[in-house]
Order: structure tokens, then C-alpha cells, then sequence
């Protein structure tokens, strides 16, 4: 497929129907505007004196220029061109070059985007609340007062949303891509494992427990790192995020989110909650998940074809693709398009049968 394809119309048009995150918290501080991109739609987020948020269209009703480059005064986005002052309702307050007796044009606005902070994220939906298919995810480990949240770096990937949450469920690599951190390279052998997929199609779970090894250890030439064994407990909110448990060390709750910024490319968010009382050094944290996710990347930029093939007969599964095999009939379920072109729609509310999004 290539760009413009019918099946990455289909995406879009879905995919903005969810809400994805599009910001840290702790990068947008009070009087902070920043530049974000969902689905090809570039986005202002900007923090008012007060800490509330608003995201808007990253675009000028004047002259086009890039709200994101300008300042925050008080409550409100001020453009960097003609200074002209914006609301977290897109409202603009403020056209400095008018006399005060004129009226400001009520076509002098930007568009504005719903927007709710959760798990040190900066989340927006693109549609509004009578259109969306979901509420916004939510991780209810954050938000329990018994852990502690560290906010991960952000990646860019040039991949597919789907093709990287499939990569972060599909266990059956640890014992060959992660042999020099927490995989185990003497267990390749994988015995088939249960998935149980929620009724309303949305959420997958499953467990693993493997044999991995303590990637935190250093160890001398030709020596291994010791067996400490994790049980993983992966928990899937489709489309696009994934809880993650153990994997962090015992008690511990990593939390991802494939934000897509097209059909074919993805900004990584992620956090881990940590019990309380857990110890651990940020940076060393930050630079071990680093040295995990750069595998997974180049595997995954390289993957073909871009697009995940949802039609099951495409690419070979086996036993220990049971994880692929659920993530992938799900997708299909709620309307997401195959590799041979889009899925009938029917079930999905506010869509028709051809595919398209009302």
C-alpha cells in the first residue's frame, strides 16, 4: 500500500475516534505551550497560570502561523505573529491591532480539542463526546496512592501503532532480541499460554511466567546474569495501550500507549508505577528501558508490511502466537482495516457498512 490508501483513511478516521496521549505533564508546565502530532493533525498544548490544559489546532485563524511557537498569557495562547490571544476554547480574546469599540470576528477562532491529564500524561481526543468509541484509558494502579509513577522518555517510531503493540505483547522474542538484558537465551522452547479476550471485545489478558534473567547485574566475559524469573501479566485496552505487571520487578505496573502520529508512524509514551518504598535510581532506570526499546525498534521499523495484516491467513501463526492471534481478530472486530482493504464497519457505532466513518 502507499500513502493516501483507502485502508489508512480507515485508520485515521477510527484511530481519531480514541483518545491518545500527546503529551508529558511534567513538559507542559504552568505558562508552557508545547507542539504535538495525532493523525497528521499538529496540535498547541499549552499549560494556563491556573494548571488546566487546553490543545488546540496548531494554526492561527489569521495568518497560519504555529500557535505552539507562541506564549501563554494567564489563561490563554497567544500567537507569536500578531499576538492575537486564544482560550482553551479556541476562542479568540484578543486582537491587539483592533480598537477596543470593535467587535472580535466570531470566525476568529482555532479549533479546540478535548483534553484530560492522567498517569503524568497529557491525553486529547480529536472528536467530540457524542463521536468518540471509548472513554480514556485509564490505569487505576496510578492512581491507588499506593505506587509511584515514573514518566518515561518519549520515542518517536517510524512504525505502525499496531505493530508495536504486538511487539510489546509478543514474548516469545525475549530469549533472542533481549539475550543481553532480561531475556533468557537457554529457554527458547514456549509451551502455548491461555488469552482471554473481555466481552466487549476490548480488552485481552493473558500471564507468562518465564525464566528471565536480572538485567540490573553486571557480569564478567563468558558469565550469565542470574535466574530470577518474572511473571508477566499483560493487560490490553484496545486499540492502543497495554498494562504491564511485574515486568519492573515485583509489584510493579508498566503502562504503555502507541500514540499514532499517521497510519504508519507513532510516538512512544510510557510510564512504570512502583510500589512505594520501591528504590530505584531514575536514570539507570530510564538508560536500561532505553537499551530494551532500541531493539524492538529497529525489529519493528523494518517489520513488512508497514501495516499490521489483520486477515489471519497473511502472515504464519503458531501455538505461542496466541497473543497475535487475539490482538488481531479484536482489531478486526472493531472495524480497523486488513491489508487487502477495509472491514465492514457495521458494528461500529456512528459508521456505515463501506468503511467510512459518518
Amino acid at each position: 500500500m502507499t500513502a493516501g490508501d483507502p485502508a489508512d483513511d480507515v485508520f485515521s478516521a477510527l484511530a481519531a475516534r480514541y483518545w491518545h496521549p500527546v503529551a508529558r505533564s511534567v513538559d507542559v508546565r504552568p505558562g508552557g505551550v508545547v507542539g504535538a502530532r495525532v493523525l497528521e493533525r499538529d496540535l498547541a498544548v499549552f499549560r494556563a497560570a491556573d494548571g488546566t490544559v487546553g490543545v488546540l489546532d496548531d494554526l492561527c485563524a489569521h495568518r497560519g502561523a504555529r500557535l505552539s511557537a507562541g506564549t501563554v498569557d494567564d489563561a490563554c495562547l497567544r500567537c507569536p505573529y500578531h499576538a492575537w490571544s486564544y482560550d482553551r476554547d479556541g476562542r479568540c480574546t484578543d486582537i491587539p491591532q483592533l480598537a477596543p469599540e470593535h467587535t472580535i470576528p466570531g470566525s476568529a477562532r482555532a479549533e479546540a480539542f478535548r483534553s484530560s491529564e492522567h498517569a503524568g500524561l497529557i491525553w486529547a481526543c480529536l472528536v467530540d463526546e457524542s463521536r468518540e468509541l471509548r472513554p480514556r484509558p485509564t490505569w487505576p494502579v496510578t492512581e491507588t496512592g499506593t505506587h509511584w509513577l515514573h514518566v518515561g522518555a518519549v520515542y518517536e517510531w517510524n512504525a505502525q501503532a499496531f505493530r508495536q503493540i504486538e511487539n510489546f505483547c509478543d514474548v516469545a522474542h525475549f530469549s533472542v532480541l533481549h539475550a543481553d538484558t532480561f531475556g533468557n537465551d537457554e529457554q527458547m522452547e514456549m509451551e502455548p499460554f491461555p488469552v482471554t479476550t473481555r466481552a466487549d471485545g476490548y480488552g485481552i489478558a493473558f500471564d507468562y511466567a518465564y525464566p528471565s534473567r536480572d538485567p540490573t547485574v553486571e557480569v564478567g566475559p563468558g558469565q550469565k546474569r542470574p535466574v530470577v524469573g518474572t511473571n508477566f501479566e499483560y493487560r490490553l485496552e484496545l486499540p492502543f495501550t497495554v498494562a504491564l505487571a511485574n515486568a519492573s520487578g515485583p509489584g510493579s505496573v508498566m503502562c504503555i500507549a502507541a500514540s499514532p502520529t499517521s497510519a504508519t508512524a507513532m510516538k512512544l509514551f510510557w510510564l512504570c508505577a512502583f510500589p512505594l518504598g520501591a528504590e530505584v535510581d531514575g536514570d539507570a532506570y530510564e538508560a536500561l528501558e532505553a537499551r530494551i526499546w532500541l531493539p524492538d525498534r529497529a525489529i519493528v521499523e523494518g517489520q513488512r508490511p508497514e501495516r499490521l495484516p489483520l486477515d489471519l491467513v497473511e502472515e504464519l501463526h503458531l501455538p505461542f502466537d496466541r497473543l497475535a492471534i487475539a490482538y488481531r481478530r479484536a482489531l478486526r472486530a472493531i472495524g480497523f482495516s486488513i491489508a487487502g482493504g477495509p472491514v465492514a464497519m457495521s458494528n461500529v457505532p456512528g459508521s456505515n457498512a463501506s468503511g467510512r466513518s459518518d
